[in-house]
């Protein structure tokens, strides 16, 4: 439904505007007679249109209200039709009864319509609530008794004065103290709801008091059919909309229901008040059916009340812990709502992140992660069931910080609509991982790539060989070493491979990758290259390592024997790495200081 077709407030004043037209033209310019109820129909019709309009245009939650309220102003739209051929004389005798028949279910309709306004929405149905119902019930059948109680033979406008008249009087007053004592602001449609029960309480309980039909009092007259002008008001507004919508606490169900009852207890005053105008013979009977019924109301009154209190203690405290838990926590509790926005977060986030958490609600949460980490982010709240992940999120003086996220299943509760969200931060955790890594890798003196890392990369690089740009490794192994370590120790042997694995280093590209196998023993990965660069990089390693170098007081030179091997289609990292390491023992052979080189058409020592 679009928003155009909905009924706006500015028609809702101009329909009931109408309607008290019609009110006005039908007390003053139509005579008594057919013509009276037949211009009656109109208002009920006008009534019946407007409760129409809110259970089919506006949908209002308090469908048995006005589906009740809708079929009394029907019926007494029908009953209007019954009179006007009464007093046309057309079967005056059975339309006379249908008549006062179709008054009496009126009244009933709209007692249940009314009730339905204080009591919308489900209700668990315990021993209770049936004993509120019975409450009410109890009232209303005490009204009858005392207004009817000595009458004669309830027939024709006796029935419907003294039965449906009392009972829906008494439904509207308990109706009238719940609109009236509604908590916060009053709407239009429970305001005309309620100028609607007063004008219908003051003309129907005046006609029960005076005792003479309406249409022969000027001032009780129009008050009936103005309360039809309030309802088409109450109903054609667009707040007819919210009326009866839950809050998902039981506090409003409660104090409606405390309130109705109360409005109940002034059933009893008011039946003494009856009696006392010449309603004998079942004094009683009547006394003691409103000691009762007050006694009944009270207790539930007090017990409600009771329920109520330690209810709202029990929120109150339960509220209480939660807040503290939230505002002590070390852990960040955030809610992302159902657009991905930031709907909460505890005061947590200003230690992790550095900003109150005031400056985060209302912003995307997908931006408080490092760019890096968004499609991961991303990826963990599509698969719709609770994610952990590590993730880094940005400080508000730069830079970030290493957290671990839980992210919960998308949730629909009271209060939530969306993702709740825990995390701390755990940066110094993910630094020692990522060191422990390092050091798994990595040889411990030189600082260079250990056997188990070289082999993986290796690995990489035959794993994917082009033999255009083939993969070549050059073995490295430092002549007498042996005999610096006995002579000048190992402290000098330690200083002389650290040294060695600079001058490898500085030696190769950045691309390049320079090991430490073990020992003396050293490797180089050239990533794609041929058999000139493998001849050029092993001549420049033998010249480099040559050069002398100052080792605990002492000058000297050392030598390399290096072994080097172009990779070719077939080559594993195993072979490839063998081939080099054999290539190295020619170079031993060869008189050491030199390279031997196995490639397409390079097999002769340097």
């Amino acid at each position: 439904m679009s928003a155009s077709a909905v009924p706006t407030a500015r028609a809702a004043w101009q329909h009931a505007a109408v309607a008290v037209l019609v009110v006005v033209v039908v007390v003053t310019a139509v005579p008594m007679g057919p013509w009276r109820p037949a211009a009656e129909v109109v208002l009920f019709n006008l009534g019946l249109a407007a409760a129409l309009t809110a259970l089919r245009r506006h949908r209002t939650p308090l469908a048995v209200a006005w589906r009740g309220l809708a079929l009394g102003l029907s019926v007494f739209a029908l009953s209007c039709a019954a009179e006007v051929l009464e007093l046309s004389g057309i079967a005056a005798g059975p339309a006379g009864v249908a008549e006062s028949v179709l008054d009496v279910c009126a009244y009933a309709a709209m007692g249940v319509g009314a009730l339905g306004v204080i009591g919308g929405g489900p209700r668990r149905r315990d021993a209770n609530t049936w004993l509120d119902t019975a409450t009410l019930l109890l009232a209303c059948g005490l009204a009858v008794l005392a207004v009817s109680g000595n009458r004669p033979s309830p027939t024709g406008d006796a029935v419907e004065l003294g039965l449906g008249a009392p009972v829906l009087t008494v439904v509207l007053l308990i109706v009238c103290v719940p609109l009236a004592i509604t908590h916060g602001r009053r709407s239009v449609s429970s305001t005309a709801l309620l100028v609607a029960a007063v004008l219908t309480v003051v003309g129907y309980g005046g006609r029960i008091v005076v005792g003479t039909p309406l249409r022969e009092n000027p001032f009780l007259d129009p008050l009936p059919l103005l309360a039809v002008a309030a309802l088409v008001l109450a109903a054609r507004h667009p707040d007819v909309a919210r009326m009866g919508r839950s809050t998902g606490l039981d506090r409003q169900d409660s104090t409606t229901r405390v309130l109705g009852l109360g409005a109940a207890l002034l059933v009893s005053p008011a039946l003494l008040l009856l009696w006392t105008l010449g309603h004998g013979g079942v004094g009683y009977v009547l006394g003691a059916g409103s000691t009762l019924l007050t006694g009944s109301a009270l207790w539930r009154l007090l017990a409600l009340s009771r329920d109520r209190e330690r209810t709202r203690a029990a929120l109150s405290a339960s509220e209480a812990r939660l807040q503290l838990l939230l505002e002590h926590s070390s852990d960040v509790i955030a809610i992302v709502d159902s657009a991905g926005a930031i709907a909460y977060m505890n005061p947590a986030v200003q230690s992790l992140l550095g900003r109150p958490p005031a400056e985060y609600v209302g912003r995307q949460a997908i931006d408080l992660a490092d760019p890096r980490d968004q499609p991961r982010l991303r990826a963990a709240v599509a698969g719709g069931g609770t994610e952990d992940i590590d993730l880094r999120v940005e400080h508000s003086s730069g830079g970030t910080r290493w957290v671990e996220m839980r992210i919960s299943g998308r949730v629909a509760s009271a209060g939530i609509e969306g993702w709740v969200v825990n995390f701390r931060e755990v940066t110094d955790r993910k630094l020692f991982e990522e060191e422990l890594r390092r050091q798994a890798r990595t040889d411990p003196l030189t600082g260079l790539l250990n056997r188990t890392a070289f082999s993986e990369r290796l690995e990489e690089a035959t794993g994917s060989l082009d033999p255009a740009a083939p993969p070549a490794v050059l073995f490295v192994d430092i002549d007498e070493f042996k005999g610096v370590n006995d002579t000048l120790g190992h402290a000098a042997g330690d200083d002389l491979l650290t040294t060695v694995a600079a001058r490898l280093t500085a030696a190769v590209r950045a691309e390049d990758v320079v090991a430490r196998l073990g020992g003396d023993e050293f490797a180089v990965l050239l990533p794609d290259a041929d058999d000139d660069r493998l001849r050029e990089v092993a001549d420049r390693l033998v010249s480099s390592l040559r050069a002398p170098l100052a080792l605990s007081g002492t000058t000297l030179s050392v030598t390399a024997s290096i072994g080097g091997a172009l990779g070719a289609p077939g080559d594993t990292a195993d072979r490839l790495l063998h081939r080099a390491d054999t290539a190295m023992y020619e170079a031993k052979r060869s008189g050491k200081d030199s390279a031997s080189l196995i490639g397409s058409g390079v097999a002769n020592p340097a």
